[in-house]
């Protein structure tokens, strides 16, 4: 997987990195971010499940940080939504 999302990284024109609220950044999430930085590839973030009870935006906003990526609401140039499909937020 990490070969193709190298591949992918470096021809596409952007790259949408997927978060889950309850689940926070995962090992394939901090590797497609590294293959993106690599790439040079623009990134938006969609944070996911944001309507579950154990849904935590804001920690994964904090992994994502400390990770490099500096999302525009703390003055990077990364956009992110918060979305939940069931209620519709974000759509």
């Amino acid at each position: 997987f990490s070969e193709m999302r190298a591949r992918g990284a470096a021809v596409t024109d952007i790259a949408v990195i997927v978060v889950a609220a309850d689940d926070g950044v995962k090992p394939q999430t901090e590797e497609a971010l590294a293959h993106a930085s690599a790439a040079g590839t623009p990134l938006i973030v969609a944070v996911t499940k944001c309507d579950r009870e154990n849904a935590n935006p804001e920690k994964v906003r904090k992994q994502l940080l400390e990770l490099g990526v500096e999302l525009e609401e703390e003055g990077g140039d990364v956009q992110s939504v918060d979305v939940a499909a069931p209620t519709g937020q974000g759509q």
